[in-house]
């Protein structure tokens, strides 16, 4: 009987041990799920928030960039957005990187923007001239950075008031200058693009004309002031024919101290260049149509030999930023080639 119950017993013992193993093995295998469910779940929600790797990457915040002025150094803590400028050939730098200044003055002799920029300043707000910027109207566009030349020093401390100011030197190389702006614009790479490319075009244009001019030389003049400016090989526009292009200055044109030089029109024969650039604009039209009605003008090497070229004066010496140049040889290529 003893035997017969403890039998029993021990059944209904193992029976319930079963039942309570099984019961907790379906406890763990919930928990299992839960906790998968839960891991993908906190995935959806990382996908869907910040961590989406669909959505669009933030830009990098640029860092603060210091860059050297007339006036000493300027440290930008962040990109500006509303610039103005105080020279159109900085409105053409920022232009070239696909930015747009804020506002601008104009040209003094142009009064008005140049053509060549066409439509891309259109929403620039004008400031005055490059002589007489206009400080009323640079305080109403409240600007984040006011970019000036030495030639503004007489209202420097003005400006400042207004805006931080950083001063250039108006006759510094475009190249450096792009650079610059590539620092101020948080485009460096950009900025280094325009001038390898401009390098490349040069190098490709002067293999093509040292072959084809040979020792022929080549002469930028301007007339004025009944007489006529004679651009030697420092200055910077003229730099682009003897440096960049390696074309052969007259002699009377090579000068490493002075930009220039006036002759007479009798003085011309001696210059004896074999093709000459000549810069024209509204004010000496009429001085440059009455030396060409003299026999002395008629008689000239280049002239005879149809090898004058007149440009625009504006363009040519007024407006030294990338697009401009590289219009200016792009004329240069047609004339000679």
């Amino acid at each position: 009987m003893y035997r017969k119950i403890n039998f029993v017993w021990t059944i209904s013992l193992l029976a319930a041990l079963v039942m309570f193993l099984g019961a907790c093995s379906s406890s763990t295998n919930q928990g299992g799920n839960n906790t998968g469910e839960a891991a993908a779940n906190q995935t959806q929600s990382n996908t869907d928030g910040a961590g989406n790797t669909n959505a669009p990457a933030e830009p990098a915040p640029a860092a603060p960039v210091t860059i050297q002025g007339l006036r000493g150094e300027i440290t930008l803590d962040k990109v500006p957005e509303k610039i103005v400028v105080l020279d159109v050939q900085y409105a053409d730098q920022m232009l070239a990187l696909g930015k747009q200044p804020l506002g601008s003055v104009v040209a003094e002799t142009d009064n008005a923007l140049p053509e060549y920029l066409g439509e891309k300043m259109n929403n620039v707000t004008l400031v005055g001239t490059y002589v007489e910027p206009n400080l009323e109207a640079i305080i109403g566009l409240q600007p984040d950075l006011i970019i000036a030349t030495e030639f503004h020093d007489k209202i420097y401390d003005d400006l400042q008031k207004v805006a931080p100011t950083l001063v250039l030197e108006r006759n510094e190389d475009w190249r450096t200058v792009l650079l610059k702006f590539g620092q101020i614009l948080h485009q460096p790479e950009e900025a280094q693009k325009l001038v390898d490319d401009y390098k490349q075009k040069v190098s490709d244009l002067k293999t093509v004309l040292a072959d084809k001019l040979k020792d022929q030389t080549v002469a930028l003049i301007r007339p004025r002031d009944k007489m006529i400016r004679l651009h030697t090989t420092s200055h910077r526009t003229a730099q682009i024919l003897y440096d960049d292009l390696g074309l052969t200055p007259p002699k009377m044109a090579v000068n490493s101290t002075d930009t220039s030089t006036m002759i007479s029109l009798e003085v011309m024969p001696e210059l004896a260049a074999d093709h000459m650039f000549l810069l024209q604009d509204d004010t000496n039209k009429e001085l440059t149509a009455e030396f060409q009605n003299t026999s002395i003008w008629k008689n000239l090497g280049a002239v005879t030999s149809s090898h004058v070229y007149v440009e625009n004066t504006a363009q040519w010496i007024g407006y030294y930023g990338p697009i401009a140049i590289n219009l200016v040889v792009d004329q240069i290529a047609d004339a000679l080639n």
